[in-house]
């Protein structure tokens, strides 16, 4: 998850000793690597809070077991935490543990005059989903459009009980060959049509619910044999390929809820041998020819396609994040990363979470 350590890499900085996971990506990929962006205006409610806190809004933390470590419950109290992201053995308790736990979390937010939380899940359907439920089907069964909808909202329905606002779902990956996809059933198909169909609607049914959807791996993971996760991915497919199989994206990629996660394989007509979340033509160039406004968010930084990039030690969880945060601050100070992106990236954020009721109290 460390995509901060990737940035400084890929801007010829010291190296990092942190992992999370980062939103507005965009913003912070454009300062490391000395990329402009289009401005998306002013917020006076991000302009408000300290740099401290701005910062705090662009850290994704985790935990180990079911009930959030005091540590973690005070970073998000003090601000320096803006989003958590729940694993498997996060939920094992199910619906009722998972919601004693947000709410806890929550409430700390609160305590310390912030906005509420972005927590979210991976909640797909099929193999990977971290709570008993919907959806009940994998992917690739929800290609009807009816059915995707309404394996979307029952989704949402199910993750607002456990406290859960953010999905990490739906994958828009279109299949182009016999890989891990494919393989684990988490594509709609292999049509873009399909595709763009059947994804829109299952993250319509959770926006229905008042849930974030998160189309992923921007720009598509479908002709991928091997998972990010194990190994570096290398996709030879073409820019017009990839352009054709983005259509979920064009469709859906900029509504109010939405979020799309940047895929770690790199694309070697687009981004040559660079993962694509660390490469600023992705934000500058890719996105918006497909029309994307969607906040950004990375995918994984603790798995094999970013290791062998970033050299990376094992992850320690909550003190990762608080390590990021105190990096991130430290660099915001000094110069190194600019103040009015690291604004713009928290008035990113801050906007989503105003359209999932998660504004803080004034």
């Amino acid at each position: 998850m460390p995509l901060l350590r990737l940035l400084r890499r890929a801007a010829r900085l010291p190296r990092l000793t942190s992992a999370v996971l980062v939103l507005g990506v965009a913003t912070l990929v454009a300062t490391y690597s000395a990329a402009a962006l289009p401005s998306h205006g002013s917020d006076p409610t991000a302009a408000r809070l300290s740099l401290a806190k701005q910062v705090g809004e662009l850290i994704i933390g985790t935990y180990q077991g079911q009930v959030p470590p005091a540590s973690l419950l005070t970073a998000i109290k003090l601000g320096h935490v803006g989003a958590v992201i729940l694993m498997g053995d996060n939920t094992a308790g199910g619906v009722r543990t998972t919601h004693l736990a947000t709410a806890q979390m929550q409430a700390a937010a609160s305590q310390g005059g912030n906005a509420g939380l972005l927590i979210m899940t991976d909640q797909e359907g099929g193999a990977v989903k971290r709570l008993s439920g919907p959806p009940d089907d994998a992917a690739i069964d929800m290609a009807n459009p009816a059915t995707a909808y309404a394996q979307g909202r029952a989704t949402g329905q199910l993750l607002r009980s456990a406290g859960v606002n953010v999905d990490l779902a739906p994958v828009a990956d279109v299949i182009r060959t016999r890989g891990f996809i494919e393989q684990e059933g988490r594509s709609f198909g292999d049509s873009p049509a399909v595709v763009s169909n059947a994804a829109c609607k299952f993250a319509a049914g959770l926006a229905a619910t008042g849930v974030g959807y998160t189309l992923k791996h921007f720009p598509g993971l479908g002709d991928a044999v091997a998972s990010t996760d194990v190994q570096p991915v290398s996709v030879p497919e073409s820019a017009a390929d990839i352009y054709a199989d983005d259509a979920a994206y064009r469709r859906c990629g900029h509504g109010p809820l939405a979020l799309v996660m940047i895929s770690s394989a790199s694309y070697s007509h687009l981004t040559g041998s660079v993962p694509a979340v660390m490469d600023p033509k992705i934000y500058t160039q890719v996105l918006p020819l497909d029309r994307v406004t969607a906040l950004p968010i990375s995918d994984s930084f603790e798995t094999g396609a970013i290791r062998a990039v970033a050299k990376q030690a094992p992850s320690v969880y909550e003190s990762d994040a608080l390590n990021a945060y105190a990096t991130l601050l430290a660099d915001a100070r000094a110069g190194t990363l600019s103040q009015t992106r690291v604004l713009a990236a928290s008035e990113r954020v801050l906007q989503l979470k105003a359209h999932l009721g998660l504004e803080a109290a004034h």
